[in-house]
């Protein structure tokens, strides 16, 4: 680091580094019978590091004191300095270069920010490509711009695919109930010998309802914090377009850092309720001379009867068809 300073004025009577941000941060003052020279504590330690004794940059000096006592009035000088810098870059009227007051004309391609004529000229920016205010700002706007469009789609996208969810979330619910009251009637017709079977189908069958239902409720939970991250950052967007063309420049790199958040998009599909069981017939053809029917009147009752021979074989009762959980 290079340690510029300059001589102060004032009642600081002092040299400064020409870092006002370093400045504020730890301004430390240096010497001693009088000679006061200060510095950011920065600056000061790199000085530092290239000396093998602790001496004034500016008169030599030597000290004893390994920790300059800290200025506290250039402190507060440039603390002011930097909120008066702020709160005119804020009210959009800061076009003037905080080094040398000139009006800021040109945008340095190189370090991505406004300079005046004189900064162009300075060493700071030698092979430096320029661009004027007005075309940079153009060229960032075109860019946010397309970001801003596909943040939109992605946004309407993710609505699109919530309100799917919701839908099917419902269908769940609705053909639950519609499975079970089938369940109910057809298990009705055979009585007491049929009871526990039908006990262990609806518990089953309200786990899966269940289960299915919590994996949409995370669903909707995913698509709402999608969408909520997508409006927060539209309207960042929408407000950042509206700025000063100043303000634009500065605020436009971390905008488009912030923003730029991987979007993945619903991978998955999922089936439709649908209820499915093997006819009784089959059943008791299965389960043979050792199955006792009440009475042969439910012979005409067979092939609706959906019954299952173990409580995991009731999963067949909730399928989303076309769908994959």
């Amino acid at each position: 680091m290079e340690l510029n300073v300059v001589a102060g004025s004032g009642d600081l009577g002092a040299a400064v580094s020409m870092s006002v941000e370093g400045g504020a941060r730890d301004p430390r003052t240096r010497c001693d019978q009088g000679q006061n020279h200060s510095f950011c504590k920065e600056c000061l330690q790199e000085f530092w590091r290239t000396k093998e004794t602790q001496e004034c940059p500016v008169c030599r000096r030597r000290s004893s004191n390994g920790h300059p006592p800290i200025n506290l009035a250039l402190q507060n000088l440039c603390e002011s300095f930097l909120k008066e810098r702020n709160e005119s870059c804020s009210s959009g009227s800061e076009e003037i270069c905080s080094l040398h007051s000139e009006k800021l004309k040109l945008f340095c391609l190189e370090d991505k920010q406004p300079v005046c004529l004189v900064c162009r000229d300075s060493q700071q920016h030698v092979n430096h490509k320029f661009s004027p205010i007005s075309e940079a700002v153009s060229s960032y706007k075109e860019e946010l711009n397309t970001a801003l469009k596909s943040f939109q789609q992605k946004f309407e996208y993710n609505k699109d695919i919530k309100e799917e969810l919701e839908e099917i979330v419902q269908h769940i619910k609705s053909q639950a109930e519609l499975t079970e009251h089938q369940i109910k009637q057809q298990f009705e017709k055979l009585h007491q010998f049929l009871r526990d079977e039908e006990e262990a189908t609806i518990t089953a069958l309200r786990e899966e309802e269940e289960q299915k239902k919590q994996m949409m409720k995370e669903k909707l939970e995913e698509m709402n914090r999608h969408i909520s991250a997508l409006s927060h950052t539209i309207k960042d967007m929408e407000e950042m377009m509206t700025a000063n063309d100043v303000c634009f420049l500065k605020e436009f790199p971390v905008t488009m850092e912030r923003t730029f958040v991987p979007f993945r998009g619903n991978s998955h599909c999922f089936r439709v309720l649908n209820a499915v069981g093997m006819p009784l017939r089959d059943y008791v053809k299965a389960r043979g001379p050792t199955l006792s029917l009440p009475s042969s009147d439910f012979s005409q009752d067979l092939e609706a009867c959906i019954v299952v021979s173990s409580v995991h074989s009731c999963f067949n009762y909730l399928v989303l068809k076309n769908w994959t959980l």
